[in-house]
């Protein structure tokens, strides 16, 4: 097991569920509703692609960390 995937098999959420600032200061400036590919979800354990995806984009993910993905559901 790499060092991700033990960090994020932990069952509490290691960033939070809250998705960063970046992200929730920026996406009412993105102009279209469409496709997101997100990189490195699995740290923060998805909570930015659950974020925009309930915003109303159709995201995928990828991820190093099985782990952490497995936790990206909202």
């Amino acid at each position: 097991m790499n060092e991700w995937d033990k960090r994020f098999k932990i069952s509490d959420y290691a960033y939070g569920k809250e998705a960063n600032y970046f992200i929730r200061k920026i996406h009412d400036q993105l102009h279209y509703k469409g496709q997101i590919l997100a990189i490195a979800e699995g740290e923060g354990e998805g909570r930015n692609a659950i974020f925009l995806a309930e915003k109303g984009f159709d995201v995928t993910t990828w991820d190093y960390s099985e782990e952490g993905i497995k936790k990206q559901k909202p």
